[in-house]
């Protein structure tokens, strides 16, 4: 049996998790805003509506450099309209508990337009129906506010992660 060699460090699998942290590590070494997120009950969960556990969350990252401009109400305004049409399209298996993670990557051109083919799918939960309700509230809040005037780049790059009956991670 072959034996490992002293001081050999294999790589070790990433989940989910270690991938956001890992992703808010490297934000914080660009020049752009910490993410904004949250969670909480689900509006109407427990209103005979499944037996009311049905808890979600998100956490909005902008992986842009703000160029100097100050970009935190942007992405708050962002955060809750995305917000709103995702608990509007969430699937009734979530307030029975179905958990999942997905996390997509999208850009806002400065008129507030996300370019056909946007959002990507950074990773999905493996449940079509949680992925599809995170991909539909993206598309359903387009176009979005126009960029602030003082930033001059062509877009910006977010990175919006849904958690399904998980606790959403802090900073």
């Amino acid at each position: 049996m072959p034996v490992p060699q002293a001081g050999l460090n294999l790589p070790k699998s990433t989940s989910p998790g270690d991938m956001i942290r890992d992703a808010a590590r490297a934000t914080e070494k660009m020049n752009a805003p910490a993410p904004i997120g949250g969670g909480g009950p689900i509006p109407g969960a427990g209103r005979g509506q499944g037996n009311g556990r049905g808890s979600a969350g998100g956490a909005i990252q902008m992986l842009t450099d703000n160029e100097g401009v100050n970009f935190d109400d942007y992405l708050r305004r962002v955060y809750l309209t995305v917000k709103q049409n995702w608990f509007a399209v969430m699937p009734a298996s979530v307030q029975l508990g179905d958990q999942g993670v997905v996390s997509l990557q999208f850009k806002i051109m400065r008129d507030g337009s996300v370019p056909d083919g946007d959002p990507q799918r950074v990773f999905g939960s493996g449940k079509e129906p949680l992925d599809r309700a995170a991909i539909s509230s993206i598309r359903a809040s387009n176009p979005f506010p126009t960029l602030p005037a003082q930033f001059k780049g062509p877009y910006i790059e977010l990175r919006f992660t849904y958690y399904y009956n998980m606790p959403v991670p802090s900073n």
